[in-house]
């Protein structure tokens, strides 16, 4: 009876788990079907959303600006930051490297939206909360409490949506943004090694999609 009732509770626990995890896939793709879609008509946009989450939920806007730069030195770049009810995103691109760019955008345009809905889900929902954070480097803002999952779950996305294994898109994340680290030989195994870490104990607990 007390295995059964175990049983049970784990179950409920597992459903409940990937009932929210619906729900902020759900606006995630929202957002991310209308950032392409404005993207594509050259459009900058600001739209509000809403997501409940248990007798809680959040309501917050989503302002996207794209900036065409035919001299920059990359094919694209998206920088965004997220507060309580706001999350901002820049995108900057060069025209001539789209379409063929398009997969790579796509993949860390999903990972981008993906990390800071769940800055989001932090400020609003209590038991995604954490406390004030004080960062005196890059390696402690990547290690921090409210980050680690947000960088998590933002790459499990890009690893899905490229068919590639969580590891393969955390090396692909840190080529890219290797000059922010002080010092990258040293810091940067022990970023991801927490960030697997993590990972691995979140889909045990069934607090994360799938990966490889």
């Amino acid at each position: 009876m007390i295995r059964n009732r175990l049983v049970n509770n784990i179950v409920l626990e597992i459903k409940k788990n990937l009932i929210q995890e619906g729900k902020f896939d759900s606006i995630i793709y929202q957002i991310y079907r209308d950032i392409i879609n404005h993207f594509k008509k050259k459009q900058n946009f600001s739209e509000v959303y809403y997501v409940e989450r248990g007798d809680e939920y959040a309501e917050f806007e989503v302002k996207c600006e794209f900036e065409e730069k035919r001299r920059f030195n990359h094919p694209f770049s998206i920088d965004a930051e997220a507060d309580f009810d706001e999350i901002n995103i820049v995108i900057t691109y060069r025209p001539e490297d789209f379409p063929k760019s398009m997969v790579d955008f796509t993949a860390e345009l999903k990972e981008t939206i993906t990390h800071e809905v769940e800055h989001i889900g932090q400020h609003n929902f209590e038991d995604m909360y954490f406390g004030p954070e004080k960062h005196l480097n890059n390696f402690e803002y990547l290690t921090s409490p409210s980050e680690i999952p947000a960088y998590v779950k933002g790459l499990i996305s890009r690893a899905q949506f490229k068919k590639i294994t969580l590891t393969s898109a955390m090396e692909e994340w840190f080529e890219e943004n290797r000059l922010k680290f002080d010092n990258p030989t040293k810091e940067w195994p022990k970023v991801k090694k927490i960030w697997l870490d993590y990972a691995n104990e979140m889909r045990i607990r069934n607090k994360v999609k799938k990966f490889r």
